[in-house]
């Protein structure tokens, strides 16, 4: 996913743009960690994993609602739709560690959800899965930064990125695939539109425009041509 890309000859292509900018935001919440020092408040470790989990969340949800209902029968879909489910128990996990909530009911939602992915992908994230849940149960959470809270929270966030870049890097070369064959030009740009447009937020830019921001010139002329194709697509009241 590093790789520049020079162009997009299906809109449903700008998925990967859009992974190009959720591996930048992992990225970014894993060095907050690493440079904290004992003593330093969680606050914009906290905003930053907060925006994090709003996009990937936001973009599952999309997905789920526009991409995988269409491909239903294809068990990459289903996978991918697992993955979703894994990601947010995950994200809600680290959210309750970081604001100091106690996790429960958590242990069976996370077994359920990650029997359905890739065969590949089961054991590393099931030893995964077991070292958040043992921390959460012996962890309570800190305003603050201590040594232990900065190994176990490293942690943590290493095992979510980790989980969040298998599972695009799956999309890629699964998915996509499927709906560049399965759907229309039309059905695609819907698509497209749907991920990077929120038609219910106050600023329905705010995807596409952080989006833009984590890519280098080429690739944001890319994703301003395809937004010029999306005046084609009937907006969600239509």
């Amino acid at each position: 996913m590093a790789e520049e890309i020079t162009a997009l000859d299906s809109p449903i292509d700008a998925m990967a743009l859009i992974h190009k900018a959720l591996v930048a935001e992992g990225s970014r919440v894993q060095s907050l960690i690493e440079g904290y020092a004992p003593g330093d408040s969680l606050q914009n470790f906290r905003a930053a994993f907060n925006f994090w989990a709003t996009t990937l969340m936001y973009h599952a949800d999309v997905e789920d609602r526009y991409m995988t209902g269409p491909l239903k029968e294809f068990q990459p879909a289903r996978v991918n739709e697992a993955e979703h489910r894994e990601l947010d128990g995950l994200f809600q996990d680290l959210t309750a560690y970081v604001d100091g909530r106690e996790v429960t009911g958590l242990e069976g939602t996370v077994r359920k959800a990650i029997v359905a992915l890739h065969e590949e992908q089961h054991a590393e994230l099931m030893e995964r899965l077991e070292d958040v849940l043992g921390v959460l149960n012996e962890e309570i959470g800190r305003t603050r930064v201590i040594a232990r809270t900065k190994r176990h929270l490293y942690g943590k966030v290493v095992a979510l990125k980790i989980c969040q870049d298998d599972h695009l890097e799956s999309e890629e070369a699964f998915v996509l695939p499927e709906i560049r064959e399965r759907l229309s030009e039309e059905q695609q740009l819907t698509m497209a539109k749907r991920l990077l447009i929120d038609e219910a937020a106050e600023d329905p830019r705010w995807i596409i425009d952080w989006v833009s921001r984590e890519l280098p010139p080429g690739e944001r002329t890319l994703l301003a041509d395809l937004e010029d194709r999306f005046e084609s697509v009937p907006s969600m009241a239509d």
